[in-house]
Parts: C-alpha cells; sequence; structure tokens
C-alpha cells in the first residue's frame, strides 16, 4: 500500500513539473494568434495613426502574429471600450487609454472608470496645435485672436468629441487668449480635419498627427504649437508662448488591458511593446507625426492615469462641466 502511495505521489510531482514546464512553453510562446486592438477613436485620428504604426512593427517582436486594429468612434469611445470590457482577459485584446477617455469618464456617467483597465505601457506623448485651412484669412495666431476678439462666437474651432482632449485644449486656449470661440464636436480627430478642409469649422484643435499630411501638401496651415518646443518638420510654426500664449497641451497615449488579465500576460504585452516603441521604423514614423515616443512602465502608467483621474475629477467638478456631477 505505501508503495502504490509512494508511486502515486511521484506521478503527481512529475505531471505537476510538465504542467509547469507546459504552461512555461505557453507564455513564452504568447502570441500565437492575432493580438486584437481597440482603438476607440475613428480611423484617420491620432490614436488610430499610432496604433497603425505600432502594428506595422509588432510582428517582429510577436512571434510573428499580427496586431489588427478595430476602430469604434464617437460618443467619445464609450460604445468600444464598453465592448472591450467583454473581452477575454488572454492577451489577445488591449485598447488605446489616453487622457480624453479620462476626461469622459467624470463628464458623464459611464460603465467604467479611468482605473477600470489594466495598465500595459504608455507609448507616446503629442503637443495640440491649431489648424486652420490654407485659404483662410489668419497667417498667424496673432490674426486668428485678433478676429475672435472683434467676433466673439463666430470664429468656429473643431474638436474630436465634446468633453475630448482636443475640446479640453480648445477651451482652455480659449480662455489663455481671451476669446470667445463656437465648439463644433466631430466623432474623432480624423473626422475634425475633414470637417475643417470641407469648411465645416473655420479651425481645428488637432493632436499629433491628425491633420499632419495634409498641412504638408500645403491644403492646411497650423498656426501654432501648444508644446515645449516647435515640430521638426515644421520648423517655422512657432510655439503658443512664442506666438504669445502661454500655453502647453500635451496629451499621453497608452495602452491597457481587460480586467483580470493575469500578470504574465501583461507583462508579455509589455515587453513586446516596449520594443516596438524602440523600433527605428517607429520612432522615424512618429517623427514623421511628430509625435514623441514616450515610454512607461506599466506601474509608472498605472500611477500617471491614477494622478490624471484625480486632476481632471477637480478640474471638470470645479468648472460645473459635463452631466456626471449636476
Amino acid at each position: 500500500m505505501k508503495k502504490i502511495i509512494v508511486v502515486m505521489l511521484m506521478c503527481l510531482t512529475v505531471s505537476g513539473v510538465v504542467f509547469a514546464r507546459g504552461t512555461s512553453e505557453t507564455a513564452e510562446q504568447f502570441p500565437n494568434k492575432p493580438v486584437q486592438a481597440m482603438v476607440a477613436w475613428a480611423a484617420g485620428g491620432g490614436a488610430d495613426l499610432v496604433f497603425r504604426a505600432l502594428a506595422a512593427v509588432f510582428p517582429k517582436y510577436a512571434n510573428g502574429q499580427p496586431l489588427v486594429i478595430t476602430n469604434s468612434g464617437g460618443a467619445a469611445g464609450v460604445p468600444g471600450i464598453t465592448q472591450f470590457m467583454q473581452e477575454a482577459p488572454d492577451g489577445y485584446w488591449i485598447m488605446h487609454w489616453n487622457v480624453a477617455h479620462v476626461i469622459k469618464t467624470h463628464m458623464d456617467s459611464v460603465p467604467f472608470t479611468a482605473t477600470s483597465f489594466v495598465p500595459v505601457a504608455q507609448v507616446v506623448v503629442a503637443s495640440n496645435y491649431l489648424n486652420v485651412r490654407a485659404d483662410a484669412p489668419w497667417q498667424t495666431l496673432q490674426d486668428f485672436i485678433a478676429d475672435a476678439k472683434k467676433n466673439p462666437g463666430k470664429v468656429s474651432i473643431g474638436n474630436a468629441g465634446a468633453g475630448g482632449g482636443n475640446h479640453m485644449g480648445a477651451l482652455l486656449f480659449e480662455k489663455a487668449a481671451g476669446i470667445q470661440l463656437l465648439h463644433v464636436p466631430f466623432t474623432g480627430g480624423g473626422p475634425s480635419v475633414t470637417g475643417l478642409m470641407s469648411g465645416q469649422c473655420d479651425s481645428a484643435m488637432n493632436v499629433a498627427p491628425e491633420g499632419i499630411s495634409n498641412a504638408q501638401a500645403g491644403q492646411l496651415r497650423i498656426l501654432a504649437v501648444f508644446g515645449g518646443k516647435r515640430f521638426d518638420t515644421f520648423p517655422n510654426v512657432p510655439t503658443g508662448k512664442e506666438a504669445g500664449v502661454d500655453l502647453v497641451l500635451d496629451q499621453w497615449r497608452g495602452i491597457v488591458a481587460p480586467p483580470g488579465t493575469p500578470e504574465n500576460i501583461v507583462q508579455a504585452l509589455h515587453d513586446i511593446f516596449k520594443k516596438c516603441i524602440e523600433d527605428p521604423e517607429f520612432i522615424a514614423k512618429m517623427k514623421e507625426l511628430n509625435a514623441t515616443p514616450s515610454y512607461a512602465s506599466a506601474k509608472d502608467f498605472g500611477a500617471l492615469v491614477a494622478a490624471e483621474d484625480k486632476r481632471y475629477e477637480e478640474l471638470i467638478k470645479t468648472n460645473k462641466m459635463g452631466n456626471r456631477y449636476k
């Protein structure tokens, strides 16, 4: 009887070792199928272009597996984010997460919070800038502000959605410049550029890389960059401060996973995306789009999101914005 028990224990021990090895091998082989990326903004916007640049290099570091982008624009991304919450926490779904989504959680009652998801890594940081059509009457930011002061509430400015990062940036610009603008919401940064091009608004507050290719093609004119320095690809475009408006509007973008995603899978995703961020092809593409690769670990990105959550909650409550706290 003792021999039987000993043999059974040995079999269990061996099985445990084999199972552990199998689990380890599975983790090392992750991913073994395509990874889906939810970008809860319209195609052609800043989030979409950054994630497509990540997708271009992703297979190099993910066992040859692709990163497949799913766009879900409108309502500041709420439908897409809500859908994402239902996905399995197995590492095969990740999501773009940025300032605008954090803001939305305090503007309206939504079925998630800024910290509902598992942080994976920060990817980039980008500055807001003011776009107008090439045939617009304003050659400089000072021209634009002077006209807006003469015509309060008549000069329109497009954004990527009410309560989003670009809308907040436009409101902060309006306050800093001492002007009153007519705010026109679109379903994303890409659509706001399309709206500007088609004459649905007079200007647009954008964030890299929205409208950059249009400006390079001579279809749009950037009046000012609200960052700490000028864009390398537009060296003649002044910063807001240089143009007389002391305002810096930087927005970050990062990656999150569904609630409940195991730590080892989060670590595997983190390691893959860190290599993507450091890839020369991705860095070159971000330079082309005037976005700056800006890596932060899962822990540090989580801390940033938590800090921004508190910051915007206070800002929105103080200014009595949105519907959530009414």
